[in-house]
């Protein structure tokens, strides 16, 4: 080979391979940019949600973006058990972990709070939050499980804290960090995880402790975007020398732990609580504190059951803050309407309307009603005997208690929330009119009730001319059926409606005074029937509009062709309604169909089959009685029994003649 063919070739390798390693050093210095850029860009849209106070709201982008409101639940009896609503009887916390240690070790003890902990609250259950459109989940947490003997935090609880804040971020939630049971206990109570008494004000150590782990909490999670803050202390009520007048060991001991937190994290939200009102609250700005959250818990035990002493107590609340007027946001942490969704219904417009954010207490629980979304029965989630119990036989009790195996969705409350959540989704939501406030209607009425269209005026000046109907009940009062003490309403305009996919009926409904539940009735286009009560959840109350909802979530006739409905009540009284549609929540908007769209879709003909009552309509007299309806009945019976007659005696007649001629 000559020389220039060798430079040429060395030439062209050298070239070769400069080419190759330029293009690798590019490739390599392009990927790490890129992924540099990746990182930044994920790291600062993160960081876009990170909070901050601005005045009475929070916003995220560190205080300068958009204002949001938080909205959720808390994760109650997860890593504080609290026997009421949790399965165990123990008294406290702090007896299981010894009661269970004693008994079989301290590694078998540990175990078995681990089978707890890892049931309790599943990935599933984040999936839930996000459909019920909730956007934070307040944590209670405990000292009991979250520190060591020397006061450090725990790696494995430290690390099941990590999962709970990751899975809360992939999914755009927010976590409240909220130290329910501190060192010494800060009330006494169950929820704080120890019943022995309060000794945290009184006791330096305990004080120390606590502000120990705050402090390495706030090292841990400093710049971490989805926690939305620091709860520092759930219910900080003392002993009972220290509750009143409260707030003299209270404010001090929130200073120092305030002070010790900002010289590590100086972003996060701190949310302070009250006992109990925003007036027990001093305004922030005589201890210098910034970017802070007030809390108040809101539970008004006078009249659980009563949805107009709910309302009253809501209202009240807004007038307390409104006399402090602090520059802070407002964070309700914890309340229940108990089982009435029109205290629901109440509360949370007002939370809405005041700017508060707010988490339910609680997610779930072991026969309670409505203080958690989901419920189980002991006998699903039986409780667990810390004294008497087997292991054996804790571990199968405790690896039951998962949502989706031990518990049941409390539908009526779920399906409230996810829509005062957000308050355009329940837009979206499928609802028909059945008869809406203008529109004229047919009616008739069943044995002791009279019906007719009324000016909405009779009731409320509100309503002015529009039409209302009205029943008149008289007599003993007994339960109606299908045809007595009620009245048959047909569509508007239509003459059937489609109600499928939508699990309620609301009849907005007024009484002259407070009345039990309403018996309903729906009919078909092909004359079958289906009846119900309406739910004790929203019962009527004397002198006011009140939303009442059957769930027809389980009936039995055709729901696409809903042809007539009939209202009726076993007391004797007066009874006004106004509109009534078909929604998929209680909560949700009233229809917005037109007149015209009503019109293009006016269903399928249907025929009554079960009562001979003649309908009438609004061009025809306004009142049908049932005594008229009964002598209508009775005068047809004879003209049918005085034909038939005649003609049997024809027949016989005829027959007799016959006879004769042969």
């Amino acid at each position: 080979m000559g020389k220039n063919k060798e430079f040429k070739l060395v030439t062209i390798a050298l070239f070769l391979m400069g080419f190759v390693l330029y293009f690798h050093l590019f490739h390599f210095e392009y990927h790490a940019y890129a992924s540099s850029a990746v990182t930044e860009n994920t790291q600062e849209d993160g960081m876009e949600r990170f909070l901050k106070a601005d005045g009475k709201v929070l916003k995220n982008n560190f205080g300068k973006g958009e204002v949001v409101t938080l909205k959720g639940t808390n994760v109650g009896g997860w890593q504080v058990m609290e026997s009421w609503m949790c399965p165990t009887d123990s008294v406290d916390q702090k007896t299981t972990i010894e009661t269970l240690t004693e008994r079989f070790g301290s590694d078998k003890a540990e175990e078995l709070i681990n089978i707890y902990e890892a049931h309790w609250w599943q990935e599933q259950d984040f999936d839930n939050i996000v459909d019920l459109n909730f956007n934070v989940l307040r944590l209670p947490i405990s000292y009991l499980n979250l520190l060591d003997e020397e006061g450090l935090l725990r790696e494995d609880t430290l690390k099941t804290y990590d999962w709970f804040v990751d899975e809360c971020a992939k999914r755009n939630l927010y976590v409240i960090l909220d130290l329910h049971a501190a060192p010494g206990s800060q009330n006494g109570r169950d929820h704080s995880g120890d019943t022995s008494g309060s000794k945290l004000y009184s006791d330096t150590t305990y004080q120390d402790l606590t502000i120990s782990l705050w402090e390495q909490l706030a090292e841990h999670y400093k710049g971490n975007p989805t926690i939305a803050g620091y709860d520092l202390l759930n219910e900080p009520e003392g002993s009972e020398s220290e509750k009143s007048p409260w707030g003299i060991v209270q404010m001090p001991f929130y200073d120092r732990m305030y002070k010790a937190i900002r010289a590590i994290d100086p972003d996060h939200v701190i949310i302070l609580e009250a006992i109990w009102e925003p007036t027990d609250m001093p305004d922030p700005s005589e201890f210098g504190w910034e970017n802070v959250m007030y809390e108040y818990h809101f539970y008004g035990w006078d009249g659980t059951d009563d949805a107009t002493k709910q309302r009253s107590f809501t209202n009240s609340k807004v007038q307390i803050n409104n006399r402090t007027n602090f520059n802070v946001p407002v964070l309700i942490g914890e309340f229940t309407l108990f089982d009435k969704l029109q205290s629901w219904e109440h509360a949370l417009k007002v939370y809405e309307e005041n700017g508060w954010s707010f988490t339910t207490w609680t997610y779930k629980t072991v026969e309670y009603g409505n203080w958690g979304i989901y419920t189980s029965k002991s006998s699903d989630t039986p409780k667990v005997n810390i004294k008497t119990d087997s292991y054996e036989t804790i571990v199968e009790k405790w690896s039951k208690i998962d949502t989706a195996t031990g518990f049941s969705k409390n539908t009526y409350l779920f399906d409230l929330l996810r829509v005062m959540a957000d308050k355009n989704f329940g837009e979206s939501d499928i609802r028909k009119w059945y008869r809406n406030t203008n529109s004229d209607v047919a009616l008739r009425a069943g044995r002791e009730a009279t019906a007719e269209l009324v000016p909405g005026s009779t009731v409320t000046s509100t309503l002015g001319d529009s039409k209302i109907i009205f029943m008149n009940l008289e007599g003993f009062d007994y339960n109606p059926t299908t045809i007595s003490r009620n009245i048959c309403i047909s569509p508007s305009v239509r003459k059937s409606v489609d109600a499928t996919g939508m699990d309620y009926l609301i009849i907005n409904t007024f009484v002259r005074q407070s009345k039990k539940p309403l018996f309903v009735t729906l009919v078909d286009k092909d004359g079958n029937t289906w009846s119900g009560d309406t739910s004790n959840a929203a019962t009527p109350i004397a002198n006011q509009w009140e939303k009442l909802f059957l769930d027809i979530s389980n009936a039995t006739i055709d729901k696409s062709a809903i042809i007539e409905i009939r209202i009726g009540a076993n007391t004797s009284g007066k009874y006004y309604f106004n509109e009534i549609y078909f929604a998929e929540s209680y909560v949700d908007p009233i229809p917005d169909e037109t007149e015209e769209e009503m019109k293009n879709d006016l269903g399928q003909s249907g025929v009554i089959v079960d009562w001979d009552v003649t309908a009438m309509g609004d061009n025809e007299s306004e009142e049908t009685n049932a005594s008229d309806n009964n002598q209508n009945k009775g005068i047809a019976l004879i003209i049918v029994s005085v034909i038939s007659g005649i003609l049997a005696l024809a027949g016989i007649i005829t027959v007799i003649l016959k006879r004769k001629k042969k």
